[in-house]
């Protein structure tokens, strides 16, 4: 049995000081306690401060290629819409071990930053054209060995896509994200379920998966107690097509489609309607905000206050991976959420605390809930996931005991992260 000993760690209590944090050989906590000269110290850590690691619940691990290269003029007024080519575009470049490699180097940057799970939200699994690969799960398991390599924990979202749009067939150059039918989908879903690795169904959008899988899809997650994860009010332009073609908003859409439940976790939600968000409250959903991404792709400010207000539980995804930075994908959402209402402390529990305890909560113990994953906190019996911030750094100067979190959210980066654990293990970044 192995034993931290930081100077401070931060606990479902608050921050504690001078405790000692015990892991035992399967990677969980068992034992928190105050030290004394005589606890037995295996890893000394001055210092140092520990944190729950965080959880990236929304990525597209290829998209990190993209990075800085889609800001040239794309066309006269450039929108989500065609930066969405030049993502076809790389999409359509990757083999199983591009992708691995692409995938190798994303997650070492994200357990550098602090993140320590990933929830994948794969839709690239076919050959260009849509022809299988001789083993139909390749491009999957290029992801889930690149994870395995780089210590990180990949919830494999498999993404169903089966057509462009509402009765439109797959542009040419998405046929390699499509199945040839719901079964078939399925079929490399479980394969896959059945290896042990950590798996979730994710429709793509009501733009793109029809109303006979998504209920099937549905009844698979319930049936296998699956996270479900789905793209949904991210853009104006996909709110008017579901109205024009089914006379409802996507939200309601699934709701119609039996798709909301506590294991459903909506994916943006940007635009988001008070109808919308009294469904998401009554299914029990997450909704998983990626604000780095919203920001980078225009698509604008989700109605943050509104959706605390529901008791909705928050979540952060880097998505396309712009940036690889759970700090700033915080300070993002706080930010982006006190221009929307034009005050401050937007996203807080309650009126006399401030946002840094519910920016943590985002980053951490909801994502693990939306990926269907215990984690989250450092308690005894939950994954010894941690990140070490190290105190001395000089954008931390003037913490106090009272707002260390609000300290590392709104002064720092992920620069201030000295050492993350996966399970128990350190890892060499």
């Amino acid at each position: 049995m192995r034993s931290l000993a930081p100077d401070y760690i931060y606990t479902p209590v608050g921050l504690e000081a001078n405790m000692v944090v015990a892991i035992s050989d399967d990677g969980s906590i068992s034992e928190i306690a105050p030290r004394t000269p005589d606890s037995p110290v295996t890893d000394p850590l001055p210092g140092v401060a520990l944190l729950p690691g965080f959880v990236n619940t929304h990525s597209h691990v290829f998209q990190r290629a993209l990075r800085g290269h889609t800001h040239r003029p794309l066309s006269q007024q450039d929108t989500f819409w065609t930066w969405r080519r030049a993502m076809y575009a790389e999409a359509n470049r990757l083999d199983p071990d591009l992708l691995y490699t692409n995938a190798l180097s994303a997650y070492r940057e994200m357990l550098a930053a602090g993140y320590t799970t990933v929830g994948e939200f794969h839709y690239v699994h076919h050959q260009p054209g849509g022809r299988p690969y001789a083993n139909p799960n390749a491009m999957s398991e290029a992801i889930l060995q690149a994870g395995r390599e780089a210590g990180i924990r990949v919830v494999l979202l498999m993404t169903a896509y089966a057509r462009s749009g509402f009765d439109r067939p797959p542009e040419e150059k998405q046929r390699r994200f499509c199945d040839a039918s719901v079964a078939a989908y399925l079929e490399r879903v479980e394969a896959l379920r059945k290896t042990g690795v950590h798996v979730g169904v994710a429709p793509h959008s009501v733009r793109a998966v029809p109303e006979s899988w998504f209920r099937a899809i549905a009844q698979y997650s319930r049936a296998h107690r699956l996270p479900l994860h789905v793209h949904a009010d991210e853009q104006v332009a996909e709110i008017e097509q579901t109205r024009a073609a089914c006379g409802c908003t996507p939200i309601e859409l699934l709701e119609r489609y039996d798709a909301l439940h506590e294991l459903t976790t909506i994916v943006h939600a940007t635009h988001a309607s008070a109808a919308e968000i009294e469904l998401l409250a009554r299914s029990g959903s997450t909704i998983c905000l990626c604000p780095t991404t919203e920001g980078d792709l225009g698509d604008g400010i989700a109605p943050y206050a509104e959706l605390l207000a529901a008791d909705i539980p928050l979540a952060i995804g880097a998505d396309s991976n712009t940036r690889l930075d759970p700090i700033e994908e915080l300070r993002w959402a706080e930010y982006s959420a006190r221009m929307r209402y034009q005050r401050r402390r937007v996203l807080v529990a309650d009126e006399q605390t401030s946002p840094g305890p519910q920016l943590l909560a985002m980053g951490t113990k909801n994502g693990a809930r939306a990926l269907g994953l215990a984690g989250g906190e450092i308690a005894v019996g939950q994954p010894a996931d941690f990140v070490a911030l190290n105190l001395n750094h000089l954008s931390l100067a003037g913490w106090t005991s009272e707002d260390l979190l609000d300290v590392l959210f709104f002064g720092t980066s992920a620069d201030v992260i000295a050492g993350t654990w996966v399970q128990g293990r350190r890892i060499a970044l």
